[in-house]
């Protein structure tokens, strides 16, 4: 089962902000942020981009 929420995740993190997976998956913000950094989409351009 490890393996499925492990691909949830990088599905999630790859359509979300980390910030928000973070609620979703009930885990810190620096950790979802590692996530998305493992799926190659850090989302500081969707940060710039809103600022």
């Amino acid at each position: 089962m490890p393996s499925a929420r492990n691909t949830a995740m990088i599905e999630a993190v790859t359509t979300l902000p980390p910030i928000v997976i973070a609620d979703l998956f009930g885990i810190s913000p620096s950790t979802a942020e590692t996530w998305a950094k493992y799926a190659n989409d850090s989302w500081t351009h969707y940060l710039a981009a809103r600022s």
